[in-house]
């Protein structure tokens, strides 16, 4: 790809280079030869070409007729080999259009905010949480040849889709056309989870895994819905399996805090605040100080 590209551009170079020496011979024609052959020579550049040779050494151009000469047979050259690059990358394009190679699709994850994740435990009262907490990341941008996940994905404002809907439906047709990455499915199961059906959320984050066991994301969205669904062991698993595949996740220390606060493990939630505080978010370890869980 990088060789193909590289070609481009040199060809670019001479044919920039032999556009310039074109003009050089073609304002010798019209001064030697009239107004009448030099638009000839403008419209018939092959005339131009061997106009300059019959006049080179009369007009002092050989040096430029030659070096004009060795262009036009070395871009000659380069259009054939071009083309010879291009098929042998045919194969490579059509396998990542089809969801079989190495595309990646962008990799989200779930967070607090949709669907809000309940701070307190149920019948203990404690004062409000902040309405932050498990965050989602900023998606980057989507590969080539993959249409349906970048409608999906412009849909993706802040943490969460603007239209969980039209995501599910656009997810959905990407992986009926073969886009069906391990992201593709996260991707979708975060649209259920928008729309808070996190049983098929579930599914589809299994799905992930099943197609990437190292997709650290998966597990960690997958953990959320199991959240929501008061499935704490569960979701204690996942995020411990999230974090052993990216030790350095704020999210996921922030979110087994979340569990261990629900399981009445006070000092480990504190524990995993603390870590995710050290990643960089603070919202769990300020809001547990605050309450009086941490010290």
């Amino acid at each position: 790809m990088i060789m193909a590209m590289g070609m481009g551009i040199a060809l670019v170079i001479i044919n920039i280079l032999c556009l310039v020496f074109f003009f050089i011979v073609l304002v010798k024609l019209f001064k030697n030869e009239g107004a009448l052959k030099g638009i000839l020579g403008f419209f018939c550049s092959i005339y131009t070409f061997i106009w300059g040779w019959m006049k080179h050494k009369q007009l002092g151009m050989t040096k430029i007729m030659a070096t004009w000469s060795i262009l036009t047979v070395v871009g000659m050259v380069m259009v054939p080999v071009m083309g010879v690059s291009t098929a042998l990358m045919i194969p490579q394009y059509l396998q990542e259009m089809t969801g079989n190679g190495s595309i990646k699709l962008t990799n989200l994850e779930s967070s607090q905010q949709s669907p809000k994740i309940n701070w307190t435990k149920k019948n203990k009262k404690v004062k409000s949480a902040p309405e932050s907490g498990l965050k989602k990341s900023t998606p980057p941008l989507p590969e080539q040849n993959a249409d349906w996940s970048q409608k999906a994905l412009a849909l993706w404002q802040g943490s969460k889709y603007t239209d969980p809907n039209k995501a599910l439906n656009y997810w959905s047709r990407a992986i009926s056309s073969n886009q069906n990455t391990a992201a593709a499915y996260s991707n979708r199961g975060l649209a259920y989870q928008d729309l808070k059906q996190y049983q098929k959320a579930v599914a589809d984050y299994s799905q992930a895994i099943k197609l990437d066991p190292a997709y650290a994301a998966a597990y960690n969205n997958r953990g959320n819905s199991y959240y929501a669904l008061n499935e704490y062991q569960l979701a204690l698993n996942d995020f411990n399996q999230s974090l052993k595949l990216k030790p350095q996740n704020a999210n996921a220390y922030l979110n087994r805090g979340l569990v261990f606060y629900q399981m009445a493990k006070d000092a480990e939630a504190c524990n995993d605040f603390q870590k995710s505080c050290d990643q960089g978010d603070c919202d769990g370890i300020k809001w547990a100080m605050k309450n009086g869980i941490c010290k």
